[in-house]
């Protein structure tokens, strides 16, 4: 029997790829044009790598300390910043949800708590500007040190990206990186910042990454799976 799995059309893409989400839903990328008639015979032919992938996840998920269900936490982690939050949950007869930090690393989630959606939309902001204080200025250190200056820095919540970098030099950051190993998200910032000089993945991009991270090959894998650190209340 066939995973159940959604289809998306993409102008970039060359060929058919799958992808499985932190949450385990299968996303199959065609491009466009693609006959679609043809997915069931190539999701069949995947099915153990599906299988394998979706079991490596869980694996690391259990690993980094995350737990496969999306509701609300008890404690935050941001290993980028070195940070562990405790959660408190207090109703009150506001309509929405606020979040409030409070001494000794406690955040007091209050207003309607009843309605996970808004609890953890109210969190996922929260991460964005914890994101935003500290991914920002971390960048602008990055850049002095490996001598790669960039125009402006967004804060985002990308759905698959860790960063990006435009023609414009503008180089934006997911808010979800605060989850990750430290040495993760430095990675992350020197890439980036690489492709102010190369917007590709040539050899010449590459070579560059090498220059400041000898080891970005290790990294660059590591990367890949790193999903595992993001908790799944992050991704509703």
């Amino acid at each position: 029997m066939l995973p159940s799995y959604t289809v998306r059309e993409s102008r970039k893409a060359k060929h058919v790829s799958l992808k499985i989400s932190i949450l385990g839903s299968l996303e199959v990328i065609v491009p466009q044009g693609f006959d679609q008639g043809h997915i069931p015979a190539i999701v069949q032919r995947k099915q153990r790598w599906i299988e394998r992938v979706t079991r490596r996840m869980e694996d690391r998920q259990a690993l980094a300390g995350e737990t496969t269900s999306d509701t609300l936490p008890e404690k935050i982690i941001l290993r980028a910043i070195a940070e562990a939050w405790q959660v408190d949950y207090q109703p009150t007869q506001l309509p929405g949800v606020r979040v409030s930090e409070q001494a000794n690393s406690c955040l007091t989630v209050f207003g309607n708590i009843t309605n996970q959606d808004l609890c953890k939309a109210a969190l996922q902001r929260w991460v964005a500007r914890k994101a935003w204080i500290h991914l920002v200025p971390w960048l602008q250190v990055v850049s002095q040190e490996v001598e790669l200056p960039f125009e402006r820095s967004l804060v985002r919540k990308q759905k698959t990206r860790w960063g990006s970098c435009s023609s414009s030099k503008t180089i934006s950051l997911n808010c979800k990186l605060l989850f990750l190993p430290r040495p993760l998200v430095q990675y992350v910032l020197v890439h980036e910042l690489c492709h102010t000089i190369h917007l590709n993945h040539s050899p010449q991009f590459w070579a560059l990454v090498g220059r400041y991270k000898p080891d970005y090959l290790q990294l660059d894998a590591n990367l890949k799976d790193a999903r595992c650190y993001v908790p799944l209340w992050m991704e509703a």
